[in-house]
């Protein structure tokens, strides 16, 4: 029997699940069809494609998780952990290092330094992108699987013998090991972190300067350069912002699992773990300019159709009521 926290719980996450899965989906699916239209398939188009599908897989996995958390805790411990693990950790490392490449590809498209490696990276971006989308994530797969086998190793000896006598030394032993192998994991998700603060940094740099040489230059009003870099920095803001919420809760959730008495910490976790993939998908809908004008011509069928509805459904009314007349 479930608790009224449980099923709280439960249909919060399900509106988060449904909500990140439709908005993520929504982007692939304008992206796709928009390159079977014109034959053609962007960087950024490529990049965002790529976001959506990880961030589709990233809800699916965190509701599967919390859905066998909550009613059957003791299958998850003994059979499903591990295969939760591994699509866990495919779905956050890309969720995280596909959103660091959205970043940087805004920077690169829209600054401007002399910098001689910059300018070598702004010519050779579109051409390097599935080096960059590709290559480290496989690096981090590489350092991540078999830390989690490890992981996986000492939360069952945790988790079994802890429930022996005389072994307490043994299971401290493994909390430190655990929690080391915790720590490792959290460097690796800084990295893409890291890296979209300095890009973060460099647009604030780019702004003030351009700002400041349209000052120079008595222009008052904004050029499309100013807008594009005001968009970017929101963009690459708001990411860092989900990321930060996001990190939080994927820390606690592995935080709280050497604990016995977590259900409440886990579900606040998991909850705030799936803002992520719904906020900032949201966000990029609303600060591109295809995915924006896609969005209101949905909204506009939707009211189209919402509205003809309500004219059948009026339409039959006055129909039922002359009949009565007539009949009458």
């Amino acid at each position: 029997m479930l608790s009224n926290e449980e099923k709280i719980y439960l249909t919060v996450i399900t509106g988060e699940f449904l909500l990140g899965f439709l908005v993520n989906g929504f982007i692939a699916l304008v992206n796709c069809i928009d390159w079977v239209k014109s034959k053609k398939f962007s960087s950024s188009d490529l990049i965002l494609v790529s976001l959506a599908i990880s961030r589709m897989g990233l809800v699916c996995v965190i509701i599967w998780n919390s859905y066998l958390i909550v009613h059957s805790i003791e299958i998850l411990i003994t059979d499903y952990v591990r295969i939760i693990h591994i699509f866990l950790i495919l779905s956050h490392n890309s969720n995280i290092w596909f959103a660091t490449i959205l970043s940087i590809f805004y920077f690169l498209k829209i600054t401007n330094f002399s910098n001689s490696f910059f300018l070598w990276m702004k010519s050779r971006i579109d051409r390097m992108i599935f080096i960059l989308l590709w290559g480290p994530l496989i690096l981090s797969f590489s350092i991540s699987f078999p830390t989690m086998e490890r992981m996986h190793y000492h939360y069952n000896n945790i988790l079994n013998r802890g429930k022996e006598r005389n072994v307490s030394q043994e299971v401290q032993v493994s909390k430190r090991t655990f929690l080391m192998f915790q720590i490792l994991l959290s460097l690796l998700s800084l990295i893409p972190f890291t890296i979209s603060m300095i890009s973060f940094s460099l647009l604030i740099l780019s702004l003030w300067r351009h700002t400041r040489q349209m000052q120079l230059n008595a222009t008052g009003s904004r050029d499309p350069s100013t807008e594009a870099h005001i968009r970017a920095v929101k963009a690459v803001v708001s990411f860092l912002i989900f990321f930060l919420l996001y990190y939080l809760g994927f820390f606690f959730t592995y935080m709280i699992s050497l604990q016995e008495k977590n259900n409440i910490t886990f579900m606040i976790s998991m909850s705030i773990m799936l803002i992520n993939p719904f906020g900032h998908s949201l966000i990029l809908i609303l600060w591109n300019n295809k995915l924006r004008k896609a969005a209101l011509r949905v909204s506009w069928l939707i009211r189209c159709f919402q509205r003809r509805k309500h004219l059948q459904t009026l339409w039959r009314i006055i129909w039922h009521v002359l009949g009565r007349k007539k009949s009458a």
